[in-house]
């Protein structure tokens, strides 16, 4: 069992029960950010309910971090179950690329101390395209 799970339970006086510890293992065995929709389809033997229900409590305790990809939600665990980054998404296949970059948190932190503003967290995903569908589209516009 994970540890620092089971200690996000204990603190916040919720049970982990078998089916949130299958749901949590399952999202952590995944390369990629998973909709509620896969999480039930590839977990035949789950209930659906608790399935959305557990993915709205990790929710709320920050166990999973959401990731839009169109009008998806996608969920991946989050900080410290998972190293902090962004993504690029693709907005012809859907293909999702993680990015970790200093520069960018770089800048975060100098945007945020600029503005005396203390942030609770923060997620970028920059849309556009990838390599592959790129060569499929003749003339781009210019970027804004």
């Amino acid at each position: 069992m994970d540890k620092e799970l089971s200690n996000i339970f204990n603190d916040t006086g919720h049970r982990l029960t078998q089916p949130r510890m299958a749901v949590f293992n399952f999202i952590k065995s995944s390369d990629l950010p998973l909709s509620i929709a896969d999480i039930v389809r590839l977990n035949p033997a789950m209930d659906k309910v608790s399935i959305y229900r557990t993915i709205s409590l990790f929710k709320k305790l920050h166990i999973v971090v959401a990731v839009n990809n169109g009008w998806k939600q996608l969920y991946e665990l989050a900080s410290p179950f998972n190293p902090h980054h962004h993504h690029l998404v693709c907005t012809k296949c859907g293909k999702l690329t993680e990015i970790h970059s200093k520069k960018l948190e770089s800048m975060v932190e100098e945007l945020t101390s600029e503005n005396d503003f203390h942030p609770v967290s923060h997620h970028f995903e920059i849309n556009g395209l990838c390599s592959n569908c790129l060569t499929l589209v003749p003339d781009l516009p210019s970027q804004p």
